[in-house]
């Protein structure tokens, strides 16, 4: 099983390879990609960075990790990102791959407003992950797993913010992704 880890990961930080790695350890996928996100259709773009530089970042981050890949194929694609679309392109190219969606709480308290969310929900593996003051145990169908991951208090937002403020996100990030995402947000 492949887990599929959407997101903008402006920037990416440790409470993204937290679970990632949880996820690995409890054997619920063999590897993960982080498919970067170059426009999310519930987000606006105003503090989004470059998609390649994300890119890179990702990349840094994950490249002591074999199992944990970081994934482009949003770049070439039409935007907004869709998941299914995405879905539909990656079940094409990789027919003999069975992937799974990684999502949090918030973003399964919103998946009823997904493109296509039925279909997703009906072919796809849907693991969520526990999010801060986000409480979705109303939300139920066959194919969701939740998972007992770290609870992450770690947010891309407040590391942009502590970035401006120039204060030390040493802790919060990865270190092999820590000078390009000072670089990057300075």
């Amino acid at each position: 099983m492949t887990g599929l880890f959407f997101g903008s990961f402006n920037p990416i930080h440790n409470g993204h390879l937290n679970i990632a790695e949880y996820i690995l350890q409890q054997q619920y996928c063999e590897e993960i990609w982080f498919i970067i996100s170059p426009q999310n259709p519930f987000k606006q773009e105003i503090h989004l960075l470059e998609e390649n530089l994300r890119l890179k970042m990702v990349e840094a981050a994950l490249n002591a990790h074999p199992q944990l890949k970081a994934c482009n194929i949003e770049f070439n694609m039409p935007r907004p990102s869709y998941t299914i679309d995405t879905l539909q392109k990656l079940s094409n190219l990789y027919p003999d791959k069975k992937f799974a969606l990684i999502i949090g709480e918030d973003n399964l308290k919103n998946f009823h407003l997904w493109r296509e969310h039925e279909r997703i929900a009906a072919t796809y593996l849907i693991y969520v992950y526990p999010r801060p003051s986000v409480h979705t145990t109303n939300i139920y169908f066959p194919n969701l797993v939740r998972i007992k991951a770290p609870l992450s208090k770690i947010s891309s937002t407040e590391i942009r913010q502590m970035i401006r403020e120039g204060k030390d996100i040493s802790a919060l990030v990865p270190s092999a992704a820590l000078k390009l995402i000072e670089t990057y947000y300075l």
